[in-house]
């Protein structure tokens, strides 16, 4: 029994959704103060769940990274909210792959395992984003390929 193709209208709202749940998720990330709340919470979401492993304290240099990626994830996402393709949704699927590989790396290293909640849904939508769409050629390069919207 062969897996159905989404139709491209499907397709392209589940690329839309990933660009939303990255922006709700992200923000916080992308400004110093936010960031550190958000850190925060986490450390403490964690100990209240008896999560195995730690959030270390924050040091200028950890803040600047998070506020990095969350300024690029931030744009990532509003360009897949704007303007959804097939080929933003491939891309997407190829980073949710590294961030959750990442993730479960840092996690084997002692990292809170809170971060697990995330890589689950890293792995959802990075899955749905590989799925065959309709009329989509089969071909080398035809995943990259951009859709009509």
């Amino acid at each position: 029994m062969a897996l159905s193709a989404f139709s491209t209208p499907r397709y392209l709202r589940i690329v839309r959704a990933s660009g939303w749940y990255d922006l709700i998720v992200t923000w916080p990330f992308a400004l110093p103060w936010t960031f550190a709340l958000l850190y925060a919470q986490l450390g403490a979401l964690g100990q209240a769940l008896g999560l195995s492993g730690t959030l270390h304290p924050l040091d200028a240099t950890h803040v600047l990274l998070a506020n990095l990626l969350g300024s690029v994830v931030v744009v990532w996402s509003i360009a897949r909210i704007v303007a959804p393709t097939v080929l933003l949704g491939r891309l997407d699927g190829v980073a949710r792959i590294l961030f959750a590989t990442w993730q479960i790396f840092a996690v084997s290293q002692g990292a809170s395992a809170v971060v697990l909640g995330f890589t689950v849904i890293e792995l959802l939508f990075g899955v749905l984003q590989w799925w065959r769409v309709d009329g989509e050629q089969r071909g080398r390069f035809s995943a990259l390929a951009p859709a009509a919207t």
